[in-house]
């Protein structure tokens, strides 16, 4: 009797579990079904992306024919391939923009560059270069851009016809850069100034000095300009006052100060003569 109860115990149990069992099927197996199918699309489209990327990296459809360059003058597409290794048949998705914008960077002319890949085998690359303004006089003559910052050596290839800009020894842009560029960069303020001024016309720029934070330009007919510092364009409203008035009276100067820093509206003006004895003149 003990026995057979049991084995009725032993059959409730497996009964109960059983039942718990479909029960926690009928409740979880959705959701179970529900994941096991994510995890299979999740793998399926992992891989898919795999192949899909092997097949875009090895694939000629996508393999370089041509390059376009936009905005180059002084720098040559022949030169800028070469620099990033641009060559034909060279896979677009496995080319490395960042290091490729970087190499052409590296060219002297290249102030700045975005290369667009242009699929399926193209590429755009579009260029800003350096605008020079001026040559630096640094033991070496250097080309200086807009920003005041000098970007390479001149050269005779270069056929440039700019203004000379002296007054920083090598050493001192050496050993305070900062400072000699700041300095520099207020020279190539004042003569993008001038040369944006109506006192400008018929005076073209042929020099410009920096000296003790003073600045002096010498126009190619030889006259000399001493702005001193500050109020440039103060000092380029009444420089063409006085050329007009100078034109006026066939007078030309040797030099024109407008770096009074007492009374800073004067304006002293040393005639230029054809023989020896020379004129000053005051002006306001």
């Amino acid at each position: 009797m003990i026995l057979r109860t049991r084995r009725n115990r032993r059959r409730l149990d497996v009964a109960k579990k059983t039942g718990e069992f479909k029960a926690a099927a009928r409740s979880h197996g959705p959701v179970l079904l529900k994941v096991l199918l994510t995890t299979l699309a999740t793998v399926g489209l992992a891989w898919g992306a795999y192949e899909g990327w092997r097949w875009a990296h090895t694939s000629p459809r996508f393999a370089l024919t041509d390059v376009v360059y936009r905005g180059t003058e002084r720098a040559s597409g022949s030169e800028l391939s070469r620099l990033a290794a641009l060559t034909p048949g060279l896979n677009l998705f496995a080319l490395d923009v960042d290091a490729a914008e970087r190499a052409l960077a590296a060219h002297p002319w290249v102030k700045s560059v975005r290369v667009i890949r242009r699929l399926p085998s193209r590429l755009e690359i579009v260029v800003v270069e350096h605008s020079p303004i001026a040559v630096l006089a640094l033991g070496e003559l250097y080309l200086v851009d807009e920003d005041g910052a000098p970007f390479k050596r001149l050269s005779p290839q270069d056929g440039l016809d700019l203004p000379l800009v002296t007054g920083i020894d090598r050493e001192r842009f050496v050993g305070d850069r900062q400072a000699a560029l700041f300095e520099l960069s207020q020279g190539i303020d004042a003569a993008v100034a001038y040369g944006r001024s109506s006192a400008a016309k018929g005076h073209p720029l042929s020099e410009v000095h920096l000296e003790d934070g003073e600045v002096t330009v010498v126009t190619v007919d030889g006259e000399e300009i001493r702005f001193g510092d500050g109020a440039l364009a103060d000092k380029l409203a009444r420089l063409a006052r006085v050329r007009a008035a100078l034109e006026d009276k066939r007078l030309s100067a040797a030099v024109i100060r407008l770096d009074d820093r007492v009374r800073p509206s004067r304006v002293t003006v040393q005639l230029s003569a054809p023989g020896p004895e020379r004129g000053t003149v005051a002006a306001h």
